[in-house]
């Protein structure tokens, strides 16, 4: 048989593998019995002796032997007791027994909490998405770096149910009115509707459900609904699915916003993405899934709910496996003592310019390639090549702050980091290059683009599997030298700088791009490239000192593309309202071919304004138009002010909904200096259409769009309500 790796997972109930293979005439059901987990234990030898002898008295342990394994990066070798667990489930129970345990306390654990896909695909020297032949034992026949590998034959289907929803909002507790698989509707008794679910995806038999909602409601309503109706259990995917609908979605705190992650409903079998929650779907599509799932030996229906954190962590872990390194649990690597001397030297961000704020002429915007992932492959940034013991007198040190990098081995992060580096150069060039298969290079590159931002703030996590501190503050270090040695070699090809972060220059002047690039590239060995050349830029101030904001811009390219960072248009919370009229101010701008010319649009952009706020208060903009989205950053009871998402907030309790920190609310403004939270806004399900909104709150949000567009020419806040005559209503 040979066909592509679909899907795998433990059966805990017979202790083998499962995995589903596509082949070009359907999927296939393949168990393993051979596979059994290990975890490791270190300690003193009279301890080891201890343990081995004791530990085959449980039931759970199959076998206890001695290996050569590393315990951390970079270490030698050392004598471990791999402890071979028979019953998948009880792999955790038998660390907790070592680690509880009166005299077992003292051991080192590793390998424990590692995904049973994880462990598998090591071991077996496979990985998902790919090839796969059956003779004489599972091997792959491709590789998981090539760029044009054949892509499974997937077929897929779409599943929505439509509930009564009698409040607006769909709950467990209502009926079930009809389905769709694709447009084929169902509808009919509950117990139809549910039988007919089942019965239509068996007759199509997708390899891949997309739901919107799915994680959250759809599946384990259709669940309940089944239990409820007495129905036999309800299998979407190829086989009984696990009927559990008291799992609890999770908050989490990412990059300064609160998160809110679903509870996972896989399906075995089949893939289930859930397109309104899975960030990597959104961003890449199918697509870019099936390649990172291929590298990152994580199954594409696993990764659609991980983030891109997740991928880079799982591939380091897949790496130090391979390498022989044992991977700690609980890890607890303390940081480095340092003088608050050292602190203030070494604690620092990325390279900045403040920008300048106004409106420039043909200006070059310059960004280097993937720059923290280039430093940490070009550089030998890894936890255990930083500061390592091998090398007193290294050839070379951290710029500034003088750590010092390893001579002799290439470090776990480099070697992971740099395949991925070269292929998602290799796919930009292809997606650049255009062609049939143009878009499926874009999605790839996508998800690549992602991975890359994220495995640097990993190695400064402390709940990373392999996340040291003085990586972060090495790379910055080396970040920031980078940026210094560019503008240094901007000046001396003319230019001015007019903004810095980070990767990415302004520059004003009568330089050759191309000619500066290659200099800097050369000189560097890391690869800068132009963005663009704007016709015109503004830098926009922030609202209360007036100084630059770093990723606050716009501009238009001599293409004619506009480039937006930080105004309201690129915000999620900004109403349709102000985002129309945004992009209509943008518009009209986009006609001006230099400064001159943008200045002097700026009075017939001020009828764009007025016509709105005409709009607004006249009370004919559509509803759907005016509903802010607001995420929430705590439970309610956590508030301390009233505003108008607290009436929200307390609107939803009122009727018995929950809404979890990291998830969005929807509502119409309709009294914002109302302290009844029925009056001061409407939840956006529980809206008729026949509501009235505050105008003037309106009007504000508007003023507040133009000034975020037209601050650095004198038009605050204060300045558009005099002109409008906003009355400000929450001032």
């Amino acid at each position: 048989m040979r066909g592509w790796l679909l899907d795998i997972y433990p059966d805990y109930q017979t202790n083998t593998m499962v995995y589903w293979v596509r082949t070009r005439r359907g999927a296939e059901r393949v168990v393993d019995r051979s596979f059994l987990p290990k975890i490791y234990a270190h300690s003193s030898p009279d301890k080891m002796d201890d343990l081995e002898g004791a530990l085959p008295v449980l039931d759970a342990v199959k076998s206890v032997k001695r290996e050569m394994k590393r315990t951390w990066l970079g270490e030698k070798e050392r004598e471990v007791l791999a402890i071979t667990v028979r019953d998948y489930d009880k792999v955790e129970d038998v660390a907790h027994t070592i680690d509880n345990r009166g005299k077992y306390k003292d051991y080192s654990l590793f390998n424990v909490d590692l995904r049973f896909s994880q462990r598998y695909f090591v071991e077996k020297d496979l990985f998902p998405m790919g090839l796969l032949e059956f003779r004489p034992k599972p091997r792959m026949l491709d590789d998981p770096y090539e760029i044009d590998y054949e892509q499974p034959p997937l077929t897929s289907a779409v599943l929505s149910i439509r509930t009564e929803a009698v409040k607006g909002v769909p709950r467990f507790e209502d009926r079930l009115l009809s389905a769709k698989v694709d447009e084929d509707i169902i509808d009919g008794p509950e117990e139809d509707i549910v039988r007919g679910i089942e019965g239509e995806l068996r007759r199509r038999d997708p390899d891949v459900i997309y739901t919107d909602d799915g994680d959250a409601f759809s599946i384990p309503y259709l669940f309940k609904k089944a239990r409820q109706l007495r129905l036999p259990p309800l299998s979407l995917g190829r086989e009984e699915d696990d009927q559990r609908t008291d799992r609890r979605g999770k908050s989490y705190f990412t990059y300064g916003q609160i998160k809110y992650k679903p509870p996972s409903y896989k399906l075995k079998g089949r893939i289930h993405i859930d397109r309104s929650s899975s960030f990597m779907f959104m961003e890449s599509g199918l697509n870019g899934l099936i390649d990172l799932s291929r590298i990152s030996s994580v199954p594409v229906q696993e990764l659609s709910r991980l983030s891109p954190g997740s991928a880079i962590s799982a591939m380091e872990v897949n790496q130090a496996l391979r390498d022989g390194c044992v991977v700690m649990w609980k890890k607890n690597l303390p940081e480095k003592f340092k003088t608050a001397e050292e602190l203030v030297i070494a604690d620092r961000g990325g390279f900045i310019y403040e920008p300048v704020v106004g409106i420039h002429d043909r200006v070059l915007e310059v960004d280097f390639t993937s720059l923290y992932p280039n430093i940490m492959v070009r550089f030998n940034i890894s936890p255990e090549t930083v500061m390592c013991s091998c090398c007193p007198e290294p050839s070379r040190r951290v710029p500034v702050i003088g750590y010092r990098i390893c001579d002799r081995q290439l470090g776990l992060i480099p070697r992971v980091l740099k395949p991925v580096v070269e292929r998602r150069t290799k796919l930009k060039r292809l997606a650049k290059a255009g062609g049939e298969n143009a878009q499926v290079y874009k999605e790839r590159v996508s998800i690549l683009k992602w991975l890359l931002v994220t495995c640097f703030g990993y190695t400064g996590y402390k709940n990373a599997r392999f996340g040291r501190i003085e990586c972060h503050e090495a790379i910055n270090a080396y970040g920031r030298e980078i940026m210094l040695q560019a503008s240094e070699i901007a000046e001396s090809h003319g230019f001015e700088i007019l903004h810095g972060i980070i990767d990415s220059l302004w520059l004003k002047g009568n330089g050759d791009p191309e000619a500066f690039c290659e200099h800097v590239s050369g000189h560097i060995g890391i690869p800068l490239e132009p963005e663009g050349i704007y016709d015109w830029i503004v830098f926009l101030p922030g609202r209360t000192y007036g100084i630059g904001v770093l990723n606050r811009y716009y501009g238009k390219f001599e293409d004619g593309k506009l480039k937006l960072r930080g105004i309201e248009l690129r915000k999620n919370d900004t109403t349709g309202l102000v985002r129309d009229m945004q992009n209509d101010m943008l518009a009209h701008f986009s006609k001006a071919s230099d400064s001159q010319q943008f200045i002097g649009l700026i009075p017939s952009s001020l009828d764009i304004v007025d016509g709105y706020v005409e709009d607004v208060r006249s009370g004919t903009v559509p509803l759907s138009k005016l509903l802010m989205t607001k995420r929430v950053s705590q439970g309610l009871e956590n508030y301390q002010q009233f505003n108008d998402s607290v009436a929200a907030l307390m609107q939803l309790d009122g009727e018995g909904f929950e809404v979890n920190p990291g998830e969005a609310v929807r509502f119409l403004i309709c009294d914002c200096k109302s302290k009844d939270p029925k009056r001061r806004v409407k939840v956006a399900p529980f809206m008729t259409g026949d509501e009235e909104y505050d105008a003037e709150a309106y009007v504000d949000l508007l003023l507040r769009g133009a000034e975020g567009l037209l601050l650095p020419f004198g038009y605050d806040l204060r300045h558009f309500s005099a002109l409008f005559g906003s009355k400000s209503p929450r001032n």
